[in-house]
């Protein structure tokens, strides 16, 4: 008999509170690629090319970035990319707003 091991993820729970301070860093920043960029999640280079971080540290940026209204967001980061978590924000500001 195969076993199959069982995940299990924690669905990310935003508040609107976050959402909108989100939004507000969006339209600061001019667009999600100038946030991230902020938010050291990804970097350009002189072509225009796109690279993500990849962090061993997940803590440490956690502290630097997930902090104020993101605190309460740290238990559903469970990436050492920070693209993808701020990506789902992202996708949930967009959901939000249709």
């Amino acid at each position: 008999m195969l076993k199959t091991k069982k995940t299990t993820t924690k669905k990310l729970k935003i508040t609107k509170t976050q959402l909108s301070f989100f939004a507000e860093e969006l339209q600061a920043a001019g667009s999600f690629d100038d946030l991230m960029i902020q938010k050291k999640a990804i970097e350009k280079d002189n072509h225009g090319k796109i690279y993500t971080f990849t962090y061993k540290d997940i803590e440490a940026y956690k502290k630097a970035h997930l902090c104020g209204v993101y605190e309460k967001l740290r238990p559903y980061f469970n990436t050492k990319v920070p693209y993808a978590f701020w990506s789902q924000l992202y996708i949930a500001l967009r959901e939000s707003q249709k």
